[in-house]
């Protein structure tokens, strides 16, 4: 049965990547929260999906050239060890790592060592091939997802196998596609053969969610995770 994440939180109903969006998925007993992570100038590991404050905050700092204390004049960033202290035993969470791994990787290693909560609740997930490629050397034990949109990479939409084939030089452990009518319930029962963890975002309708729900993916994140769960468990009732 798929997991339902609530996707930067349960985005629709508060900003997203705050602790308002994260504490208000695990009060509605969602599967578990997606999070996007970057490293301020003075080095701490905040959840923000963007380069800059622009879009959220409407000030172009950059997060990477900003101090924590500085961003947080103009928005309520939570640092990844906030959201951590909230996540509820058997959530889980997908932790989606923004840009250049060189520094953030050690940082989110530090972090994560000294958490004491289940690891088995994590995954790791990067649209940089490079970063997702030295996660295995920090996380050997994570589930790491290479994130992608398979039509706009291969031009089509491709064959499991030229996806196994794409995927095995990274040593990452699945994929986290962008959601596709032209996915079927084959190639995800493929890479699932392989061994392969399948998830899937870009839910960009109800619709579309609850065919990824029915090929199978082993999660998708949506900004209204909880009620599509609710859409879906009811049409396998009737």
């Amino acid at each position: 049965m798929s997991c339902f994440l609530s996707h930067r939180g349960e985005s629709d109903d508060a900003p997203e990547n705050t602790l308002a969006a994260f504490r208000l998925a695990m009060e509605r007993d969602s599967d578990g929260i997606e999070l996007d992570i970057r490293l301020t100038s003075d080095g701490f590991v905040v959840c923000v999906h963007d380069e800059t404050l622009k879009r959220v905050a409407g000030v172009p700092l950059e997060i990477g050239k900003t101090s924590l204390a500085e961003l947080r004049k103009y928005h309520p960033i939570p640092l990844l060890e906030e959201v951590l202290s909230i996540l509820k035993p058997g959530k889980h969470m997908q932790i989606e790592l923004k840009g250049d791994g060189t520094n953030l990787l050690p940082a989110l290693k530090k972090i994560l060592d000294q958490w004491d909560g289940d690891k088995e609740q994590l995954a790791l997930s990067s649209f940089e091939t490079e970063t997702i490629r030295s996660a295995g050397d920090f996380f050997p034990n994570l589930p790491r997802l290479l994130l992608v949109d398979l039509k706009r990479k291969f031009g089509v939409f491709p064959s499991a196998r030229q996806v196994m084939d794409e995927i095995k030089p990274l040593k990452c452990t699945g994929i986290s596609f962008k959601a596709d009518r032209d996915a079927s319930g084959e190639f995800v029962n493929l890479l699932h053969e392989n061994g392969l963890r399948v998830v899937c975002w870009g839910v960009s309708s109800d619709e579309l969610g609850l065919d990824m729900a029915e090929l199978g993916v082993d999660a998708m994140t949506n900004n209204h995770a909880v009620a599509l769960r609710r859409i879906w468990r009811e049409k396998k009732q009737c």
